[in-house]
């Protein structure tokens, strides 16, 4: 299941978002344009955090580097959505600035979390998957009952005999957030690197938690 939209009006023009999407969108094409759209491989070791170069100074400008970075258009466009329509949210509740702080603070600890479970790993990570973890558990705990809408795979769509679904967003983050535990705890099959994911949203979540009392929230839509 996707995730497209909520149910959640916006008060204000989430511009820290577009801007982060936008810059993604167009530093891709600049260093993709040439190779097909797949980042060229000397990019990504050039640009994309490595555990094992941790705690080199010449290095540290990769923490923020590789959440500019993505593999080809499949891993750009699902990131991309996740923050189009969970990101508007939480930036209009932080406030702009705040939100573009929270963003960045959330992919570096994503990326801190993936040097502990893999500190002798000397693949680039590169990816905003950290970062859009943060704000799916910042939205976790100040919007909970919104409606998230999903589109269905095809598996679903044939028991369902429907295109979409909506859930509550607790189910749906929940579920997200126990999958992504569940494939990190299973032996390397993949590339992608599931306990950035859990890292960031549990920092997202700790962090919008701890100044839960101070946000201006608006009335989510019933």
């Amino acid at each position: 299941m996707f995730p497209i939209a909520t149910n959640l009006k916006l008060i204000r023009t989430p511009w820290a978002t577009y801007a982060i999407i936008g810059t993604n969108v167009l530093i891709h094409l600049i260093v993709t344009w040439n190779a097909n759209f797949v980042i060229p491989s000397d990019i990504a070791r050039t640009l994309g955090f490595v555990p094992t170069l941790f705690g080199n100074l010449s290095t540290s400008h990769r923490l923020v580097t590789c959440m500019f970075l993505h593999g080809d258009l499949i891993h750009l466009s699902g990131n991309m959505v996740f923050l189009l329509v969970f990101g508007r949210r939480v930036e209009t509740q932080l406030g702009m600035l705040s939100f573009g702080l929270f963003y960045l603070a959330g992919g570096i600890t994503a990326c801190l979390v993936h040097t502990l479970s893999e500190p002798d790993s000397s693949i680039p990570l590169i990816g905003a998957s950290g970062a859009i973890s943060g704000v799916l558990g910042a939205f976790l705990i100040s919007n909970p009952r919104a409606r998230i809408t999903l589109v269905l795979d095809p598996t679903l769509i044939y028991f369902f005999h429907r295109l979409t679904v909506r859930l509550p967003a607790w189910l749906f983050l929940i579920s997200w957030f126990v999958l992504q535990i569940g494939l990190a705890l299973k032996p390397r099959s993949s590339n992608v690197a599931f306990w950035a994911h859990v890292g960031g949203f549990v920092s997202g979540a700790a962090t919008v938690g701890a100044v839960s009392n101070y946000l201006s929230k608006t009335r989510i839509s019933e």
